[in-house]
């Protein structure tokens, strides 16, 4: 259903690095992580090619009942053969989702990778008709 996924975030003096690679962990899993020093700030990134690694956001979309604002958020991310979604990262390292992005701290960026985008949206967060998926 994708090819890549890459999970990215800044990782500010103040936070613990272990800690942002949990929220991001929390989000998709697993990852293999490299850190990029930029001075200011780590640039964290956590990449996969492993088929599992969307399920716990699949699970966390049904969950947390978000199924219509993911998708909004998947489709308005959505370009070409890649699809952009950015998430609250302090939200993200309780093990929920949260898709206001604006913190101090920066978001966590999750950009999908795949030659099929419609069909992982419909799995991902399909459509629904009060509160039950219709596809």
């Amino acid at each position: 259903m994708f090819e890549e996924i890459e999970v990215e975030a800044y990782v500010y003096p103040t936070e613990d690095i272990e800690k942002v690679k949990k929220a991001m962990l929390n989000l998709v899993s697993p990852l293999e992580f490299d850190a990029f020093d930029k001075g200011e700030y780590i640039l964290l990134v956590g990449k996969t090619k492993d088929k599992r690694a969307l399920q716990r956001l699949y699970e966390l979309f049904r969950g947390q009942q978000i199924l219509d604002t993911a998708r909004a958020m998947l489709e308005d991310g959505y370009f070409g053969e890649e699809i952009i979604i950015k998430v609250h990262k302090q939200v993200a390292y309780v093990g929920k989702v949260n898709f206001n992005e604006e913190s101090p701290l920066g978001p966590i960026t999750i950009i999908i990778k795949t030659r099929d985008p419609q069909r992982l949206m419909k799995w991902l967060a399909p459509r629904t008709k009060d509160g039950v998926p219709i596809e």
